[in-house]
């Protein structure tokens, strides 16, 4: 393999030594992989990349630079305020560990880049070397034998399955990881510190209503209804119908009658043990700002808290939407609300419009989204439940990862900050994401409400 001598200057065309010579091999290996076949954008940022290393340009990279020539950005681009850049380079880097964990678990060269640097690097892979060496694999079974196809609506189906599977499988993982975290705790007091990496004064205040309290903080993730059709000798097929409520709901719609008929009329069942992957990150995402700012995190269900969870704890809620029974319990007048068609203006300024309308693809990987974040007390006005609502996957991990990242929360705290330089204890705030390739690239504000806190009776025993 010969670099190109056309692509770069002479003074820059490194020697080309079997180590390097290695590197290059390495790298067209990962970007002909199955890994990374599906992500047009991370392989042309690892190529990018790759050729700046390889050229001896990447000490010189920065992020404004890998914007324009790797992703493609404008050049009215701003790090400060999209970052596209960092949001793709942490994808990389996962998407590499995915790699060596699975399919290049036995490459000879394990390819890196390191935090805060653009320049790749390598080093031999110790798996390759030694083969019974200490790496961490997810096991998955081998698939059934093939059966018969029944239909085109199966095919699809079985895919979605199997896809919700494997994601199912991270996130038991993940959460296996946190739980023990979370039983080694030994204090519930919280920890905030000016030490902490990343740590800003508005994050401090944006997020002030949960490093202060003493209450116990729970990360809610969402954990929705889906159908499973059991077939005996076959695969069992899962597959959820959005904005179902129950499941009388599910079994008479039409998606149901269909595909049952499709399949046989096999039996069906109700199943709540799959995730979304907005869930998987969005819960991710928010566990890591707090390990080190918090000692006393549990992670729960949504739909498995009561309301006396509500009135007990700090909760913050990653899902579509609240349930009408929570939402009644929390005593604050909301402005917003969000369901399928977008964010409902429940009482709008003038110039306002009733309705912030969403795109009604919600498949689509190119495109924006609608963000509800809502902070509210709780039933009994002692706790803060904080909501993050919407209808795409990407809007919620986006939103997520806005409010986590020290750019959008001074945007947010000036937005917010009373002529007192005070923050309101309980507000709802409107987001647009912007996202491109199903990875969330940018954030901005849409309008805010303050709230006021209400009177509220609910008997906060009952079960959520």
């Amino acid at each position: 393999m010969q670099l190109d001598q056309r692509n770069y200057p002479t003074a820059l065309v490194p020697k080309v030594t079997p180590e390097l010579e290695a590197a290059r091999g390495q790298v067209d290996r990962l970007l002909a992989s199955n890994t990374f076949h599906a992500s047009d954008v991370l392989r042309r940022l690892l190529r990018f990349l790759a050729d700046k290393t390889f050229c001896g340009e990447a000490e010189d990279l920065k992020e404004y630079s890998v914007g324009l020539d790797a992703l493609g950005k404008p050049p009215s681009y701003d790090p400060r305020q999209d970052a596209a850049v960092r949001l793709q380079a942490s994808r990389l880097r996962q998407k590499l560990d995915d790699y060596y964990r699975n399919e290049g678990r036995r490459d000879p060269l394990v390819i890196e880049i390191p935090k805060g640097r653009f320049k790749i690097a390598w080093r031999p892979n110790d798996t390759f070397q030694v083969a019974a060496g200490p790496v961490a694999t997810v096991v998955v079974p081998p698939p059934a034998a093939a059966s018969p196809p029944v239909d085109a609506a199966a095919s699809v189906n079985l895919k979605t399955w199997k896809n919700l599977t494997i994601g199912f499988a991270i996130m038991s993982v993940g959460l296996a990881f946190l739980a023990v975290w979370s039983f080694s705790r030994n204090s519930r007091t919280p920890v905030v510190s000016p030490s902490i990496p990343g740590s800003t004064p508005e994050l401090d205040a944006l997020w002030s209503p949960f490093l202060s309290s003493a209450h116990h903080m729970i990360i809610a993730f969402s954990n929705p209804l889906f159908v499973g059709f059991i077939r005996k000798g076959s695969p069992d097929i899962i597959y959820r119908r959005r904005g179902t409520r129950g499941w009388d709901d599910a079994v008479s719609s039409p998606e149901f009658s269909i595909l049952s008929r499709s399949l046989g009329n096999p039996a069906a069942t109700p199943n709540f043990n799959l995730v979304e992957r907005s869930n998987l990150v969005s819960t991710f995402v928010l566990s890591q700002f707090f390990a080190r700012r918090r000692a006393d995190i549990t992670l729960a269900r949504a739909g498995d808290l009561s309301l006396q969870q509500f009135a007990d704890n700090d909760v913050i809620v990653v899902a579509p939407s609240f349930s009408d029974k929570t939402r009644m319990a929390l005593p604050a007048n909301t402005e917003f609300v969000a369901d399928e068609a977008g964010i409902r203006n429940l009482h709008p300024l003038a110039g306002e419009p009733q309705l912030y309308a969403d795109p009604p693809d919600h498949q689509q990987s190119d495109g924006e989204a609608l963000e509800l974040i809502s902070v509210l007390p709780g039933p009994m006005g002692r706790t803060t439940v904080m909501g993050f609502s919407g209808n795409h996957a990407w809007g919620v991990i986006g939103s997520v990862q806005s409010l986590t990242y020290p750019a959008f929360a001074r945007t947010l705290v000036k937005k917010l900050r009373a002529s007192s330089g005070e923050i309101p204890s309980y507000y709802q705030i409107v987001i647009k994401i912007r996202y491109r390739d199903g990875t969330p690239t940018e954030a901005s504000y849409v309008t805010h409400r303050v709230l006021n806190p209400t009177e509220n009776s609910s008997d906060t025993t009952d079960a959520n």
